[in-house]
Order: C-alpha cells, then sequence, then structure tokens
C-alpha cells in the first residue's frame, strides 16, 4: 500500500472515530463534563509514551534537527503574513491575536504523529525524525513564541502575567519531559535484550497505540456548530495560511537546504498539519478571541482531510 493510500486510509478511521465520539456525546455516554478526560489523556498519558518510546529506541539524529529548525521558523514566519493580513481587514486587537496564532501553530505533535506513525507503520527511524522534528519544531514554538504572541495580543490593562509563568507549565509537563528523557537516552542508549528495557518499551508501546483514539475523541468531542458565513473571511485566511502557505514554505527551504526525501516529506506532513487545538487554548486563556479560534480551528480541521492527502501526493 502506498503512503498516499495510508494517509486516506487514516483519515477515514480518524473521521470514523470523531464521529463515534460525536454519537457517544449525543447519547451522553460520554458527558459534557467528562470531555477534558481525553485530552488531558493525549497529553499527559499517550503522546508523552510516544514521545519517549520514538526517541529512546533508535539513536538520537542531529540531521533531524534542521527540518525540526525549519518547522520552528516556518511556524513563527507564517505569522507575519497573518498578522498583515488581519490589520488589512481592520480586525480589533483579540480577534487578530486568535488569527495569527491559528495561521502558525498546527496540530503537528497530536494529530501529527497519529496520523505518520499508521501512515509509515510505526517505523522507528521515521517515528524518531517525527518526534524530533514536531516536538522540538513545532511545540517549543508554541509554548514560546506562541505564548508570548497571545499574551501581547490577548493583555488586558489590569491583568498582566510573565512570560516564564505563561510558559513554566509546559517545561513541567509530561511531553517536555518525556523530550527531554527521551532525548537522553538516545544519546547514551539502553541496553538491547535486558528483560526491563524490554518491559519499559511494551509498556510504552502499548501506552502509544492508544494515541490516536484519544486524539480522535479529542477532536470530535470538541467540535461544534460554527458560523461559516460570518467567519468565511477569517477561515479562508486561515485555511490559505495554515493549509498551504505554511506547507509550500516549508517545501521550499527543504529543498533549499537539500534534504533528504524521507526528511522533506515529514517536514511538509508536519507543516501542513491543520491548526491545533493548543492555539484556540491559548487564545482563550490569555484573552484573545478564543470563539473565532475554536471556529478556525474546527474549519481547518475539515478541509485538512482533502488538503494532506493532496499535499503528500503533490509533495511525492
Amino acid at each position: 500500500m502506498s503512503q498516499f493510500q495510508s494517509l486516506v486510509e487514516a483519515l477515514v478511521i480518524l473521521v470514523a472515530l470523531c464521529a463515534s465520539a460525536i454519537w457517544l456525546r449525543k447519547h451522553r455516554v460520554i458527558l459534557e463534563e467528562e470531555q477534558g478526560v481525553f485530552g488531558r489523556l493525549t497529553t499527559d498519558f499517550a503522546l508523552p509514551a510516544v514521545i519517549l518510546l520514538s526517541l529512546s529506541k533508535v539513536p538520537f539524529s542531529s540531521q533531524a534537527l534542521i527540518p525540526a529548525a525549519i518547522l520552528f521558523v516556518v511556524s513563527i514566519g507564517i505569522m507575519v503574513p497573518a498578522w498583515l493580513i488581519g490589520k488589512m481587514m481592520g480586525l480589533g486587537r483579540k480577534t487578530l491575536g486568535s488569527i495569527v496564532l491559528v495561521a502558525g501553530f498546527g496540530g503537528s505533535s497530536t494529530l501529527g504523529l497519529s496520523l505518520i506513525r499508521r501512515v509509515f507503520n510505526n517505523n522507528p527511524l521515521v517515528m524518531r525524525d517525527s518526534v524530533l522534528i514536531g516536538e522540538y519544531g513545532a511545540l517549543l514554538s508554541v509554548f514560546t513564541f506562541g505564548v508570548a504572541v497571545a499574551i501581547y495580543f490577548g493583555r488586558d490593562e489590569g491583568k498582566r502575567e510573565s512570560l516564564w509563568e505563561a510558559c513554566r507549565p509546559f517545561f513541567t509537563s509530561p511531553i517536555f519531559i518525556a523530550m527531554i528523557l527521551g532525548t537522553v537516552i538516545s544519546l547514551i542508549s539502553l541496553p538491547q535484550g535486558n528483560v526491563f528495557v524490554q518491559l519499559f518499551e511494551d509498556i510504552l508501546r502499548v501506552s502509544g497505540r492508544s494515541l490516536i483514539v484519544l486524539v480522535a475523541f479529542s477532536i470530535g468531542l470538541a467540535l461544534r456548530p460554527i458560523a461559516v458565513r460570518e467567519l468565511a473571511g477569517l477561515i479562508t485566511v486561515a485555511v490559505l495560511l495554515k493549509l498551504v502557505a505554511e506547507p509550500l514554505l516549508a517545501w521550499v527551504l527543504a529543498l533549499s537546504f537539500e534534504l533528504p526525501h524521507l526528511e522533506r516529506e515529514l517536514l511538509v506532513l508536519q507543516s501542513a498539519m491543520p491548526s491545533g487545538a493548543i492555539a484556540a487554548v491559548l487564545a482563550k486563556r490569555y484573552g484573545c478571541d478564543g470563539a473565532v479560534a475554536s471556529a478556525m480551528v474546527v474549519a481547518t480541521a475539515f478541509i485538512s482531510l482533502v488538503s494532506l492527502p493532496l499535499t503528500l501526493y503533490l509533495g511525492g
């Protein structure tokens, strides 16, 4: 099966799982107050397990830090046209902050890893590079530059929060701890064949298999109707910047740096992911327009069902 077919199959599975989550919510099998559990299980349980296993299983690759750096630059760079277009549209400061966040940051660490894991049959080398690109390229930019942007645009005169106070939860989170621990283990390497090492890897492997289910349920349970007509202009801008301009820019830079085919493919796929839910979370938490950000995240997620296979087909 080709990678294109595998991606289409993975997206179909994702949609089916999302639909199951919506059905369960509608029939009150999953209650409104329980929805956040799936998000926390994704970020605090399954994702750290995938990160730790992927990094510790094979030796560290400094080569993968090049596409990670490119993704970091692309994620931040795409915010500039988002800001300029928003200013030309006459958006208020809080709405402007939302579109800047949504355009810049995608779901590389959650949706990206879960899809890539299936498309490439959980290949250890692919997963290692995907984690390095997604976590060091995208996630760090979100919780550093992204937080700064959210604070700047959403700030109220009567409420102030330092950048470190805003970023500190990330640097003590299971995701960041897994990134650092996995990197250290990949540099020193664990003894293979050891019964305790094997048990440790098996626990992580089983835990990580739940990632796509938890991601799909998190997405499905968070979906709400959006006012497409009222937000058509903003949604169009977000889609063009996040799903078209960002992967195109990543592809151009990947060619400029002469990245190997696999790393170029992973970089473009990561950059082509729809806007991440973290963008809406940051927008809401720090005073930007959370409702608008959420609507744009949902819109890019729907359109990515078409754009992602197309990106893989054209980029391949």
